[in-house]
């Protein structure tokens, strides 16, 4: 009988493509997707990818590195959504109170599509240069839906509010935390027109 031949020399079996930066990100992607962001690892991306783990590193500089490419993808994946609707939406003639309801269900459509990434959406476990411009992307998006035009401490006061809103409502149906029979859609519509009836808004 023929032996089994093992693949020992670190390289990408003949079916797995291009090996190159890009493709190991977009394997730690897919892998974050599937499982969730922590349980990203080097043995995982080298498994899916067909090589030995010490190769991954001919193409990144640790896990960090990838978690950080991870969290700038997250933010910008989110800020494209998001921007998305909001030119939609101001196309078609919509005002600030509907903006913010697109921002919203977009918010909440991002966090259960994406799910395993989108704790590196709260805090970024490594801060780089391209994390910082994908989060400078998602403050403008939520500046355009308030109205405003710079950063000042109302606006720092109703996105943080927004955010923290939207975060603990997200968490919650992920983990299935609400599990009382009264519809969930419409707590989610209860909380959004809450948000939007603030005198200070």
């Amino acid at each position: 009988m023929a032996k089994k031949i093992k693949h020992k020399t670190g390289r990408p079996k003949a079916s797995s493509g291009v090996l190159n930066r890009q493709s190991v990100i977009d394997v730690s992607w897919e892998i974050a997707n599937e499982i969730g962001a922590k349980e990203v690892s080097i043995k995982l991306i080298a498994e899916r990818l067909g090589i030995r783990s010490p190769s991954v590193y001919n193409h990144v500089t640790d896990l960090s590195d990838i978690v950080g490419e991870l969290s700038a993808r997250a933010g910008n994946l989110l800020a494209e959504n998001l921007e998305n609707v909001l030119e939609e939406g101001t196309r078609s003639g919509l005002k600030k109170k509907e903006k913010i309801r697109l921002l919203f269900r977009e918010y909440r459509n991002f966090a259960r599509n994406h799910y395993g990434v989108y704790s590196l959406l709260i805090a970024a476990p490594v801060a780089t240069e391209s994390h910082r411009l994908a989060a400078e992307r998602i403050l403008s998006v939520c500046l355009n839906a308030f109205d405003s035009d710079r950063l000042d401490k109302k606006a720092i006061h109703e996105i943080r509010i927004m955010r923290s809103i939207l975060h603990g409502f997200v968490t919650l149906e992920k983990e299935k935390g609400f599990g009382l029979p009264e519809s969930v859609e419409e707590t989610f519509e209860i909380l959004t027109e809450g948000f939007i009836a603030r005198e200070w808004l």
